[in-house]
């Protein structure tokens, strides 16, 4: 399973630099992630996703987020997920009408992951009313607040079927969990946006938490790349053994890769790999497959780290 899983990234990832436009080349590593789940072609799921990210750009034109570098991260979690630009279009249209209506908080990207999240899961535009109520019901205090991961949760929560206080329920004792598992407390808050939605023995987490651990002593690029938000998620899944090699070999194939990726990113990408490879758990609505809003994500934080910092990206042609 696990050389299937590489072998279908490293296709999926030659197949979209050649289709990418220069621009979309660092972002496009991440478009893979999004095909690791889909049982179309490779080369299909490339040509499928080029097209959604042309009918984006139709709809979104230049300034509109997400920027044209991230759109084809876009493309290839909607195709992902069955569904189109169109569905795209509606939903955040749906998501902004209501929130005027409503009034309250902007949404970050202007409600670009949310409603990216929703559709993925499930969700139809006349739910955004139940997203906003799920995300008043699980928002931290404003001085605390992980604006973009609640939004995405509280969207996965909504597209799932999930009413408001049973999100917060699954919420806060994903959070409990990790921090009696002795993850620190703003690393566990972080992570339990995304381990809430999954089924998981609180139990494992600890072990897997110190095992995962000591395999990072002596890989600071892949400690730093990940944090120690990733590792609370990867812990979540228990049998901390598995998933630390699984990790360290994914982690040398992405660095194998060429152009080579940087260590940041390539700790990024070696994670959702990881979780493909050994995930333990499943959504707690199985028909759901979240793991290409998960790519999308990741790709964000590595865009917003790109961009606050001084490093510079190969994205050689």
């Amino acid at each position: 399973m696990n050389g299937t899983v590489i072998e279908r990234f490293v296709a999926l990832d030659s197949a979209f630099r050649d289709g990418a436009r220069r621009q979309e080349r660092l972002y496009a590593r991440f478009s893979a992630l999004t095909g690791l789940s889909s049982d179309l072609d490779p080369g299909l799921f490339v040509e499928r996703a080029l097209a959604v990210r042309t009918q984006l750009d139709e709809g979104l034109g230049m300034w509109k987020t997400p920027a044209k570098a991230m759109r084809l991260v876009f493309a290839s979690a909607l195709v992902a997920s069955g569904r189109s630009a169109p569905h795209f279009f509606e939903m955040r249209e749906a998501l902004t009408q209501t929130r005027k209506a409503r009034g309250g908080r902007r949404l970050g990207h202007d409600g670009a992951c949310a409603a990216l999240a929703l559709i993925a899961a499930g969700g139809q535009p006349h739910h955004a009313d139940a997203f906003f109520d799920t995300l008043e019901a699980i928002a931290a205090p404003w001085w605390r607040r992980d604006a973009p991961r609640e939004e995405i949760v509280a969207a996965l929560f909504t597209g799932m079927g999930e009413m408001p206080d049973e999100a917060l329920i699954r919420l806060q004792g994903a959070r409990e969990a990790l921090r009696t598992a002795g993850v620190p407390k703003h690393h566990a808050d972080a992570a339990a946006c995304e381990v809430a939605v999954y089924d998981f023995d609180a139990a494992v987490i600890a072990p897997a938490w110190t095992t995962l651990n000591t395999a990072m002593r002596g890989r600071s690029a892949l400690r730093t790349g990940i944090g120690k938000t990733g590792l609370a998620v990867l812990a979540a899944q228990g049998n901390g053994q598995a998933t630390a090699d699984a990790l360290v070999a994914s982690f040398e194939a992405v660095r194998a890769l060429k152009p080579r990726p940087t260590g940041d990113v390539a700790a990024k990408l070696a994670m959702r790999l990881t979780q493909a490879q050994t995930g333990g758990t499943s959504p707690i609505s199985a028909a759901r497959d979240i793991a290409a809003v998960l790519a999308a994500q990741a790709a964000m934080i590595a865009a917003v780290s790109a961009s606050s910092s001084a490093a510079v990206v190969a994205v050689a042609t």
